[in-house]
C-alpha cells in the first residue's frame, strides 16, 4: 500500500513543480519566435538576446501586433505567436 502513496507524493511534486514554472518563457518561447529570421536579416538589435528583447518589448510588441515585423518578403507573425509575446510581457519577461 505504501507504493501507492509515493506514486502520489511524486506525481504531487512535478505537478508542483510545473505550476511554479512560467507558462511563456524567453528560452522556450520567445527565443525560437525570432531566430528564425537571425541569419537572413539584420535588425537593429539582437532578437536572440533576452537582455535586448527585454529592454526593447514595448517597441517589438508595437511592430509585431501591426504585423509590420518582420518585413517582406517574410509572412508576419501569426496570431498565437502574437498572443505569446504578449503573454511573455504580461508574466514579467520571465528568462
Amino acid at each position: 500500500m505504501k507504493q501507492p502513496v509515493q506514486f502520489r507524493s511524486a506525481s504531487a511534486a512535478a505537478q508542483q513543480a510545473k505550476a511554479q514554472q512560467p507558462a511563456v518563457s524567453f528560452a522556450s518561447d520567445i527565443r525560437p519566435l525570432f531566430q528564425q529570421f537571425q541569419g537572413p536579416m539584420m535588425w537593429r538589435f539582437d532578437l536572440t538576446s533576452y537582455e535586448a528583447v527585454r529592454a526593447n518589448a514595448t517597441l517589438i510588441w508595437d511592430q509585431i501586433a501591426s504585423k509590420s515585423m518582420p518585413p517582406p518578403p517574410f509572412q508576419p507573425l501569426s496570431d498565437e505567436q502574437i498572443a505569446t509575446f504578449k503573454a511573455w510581457m504580461a508574466s514579467g519577461f520571465p528568462p
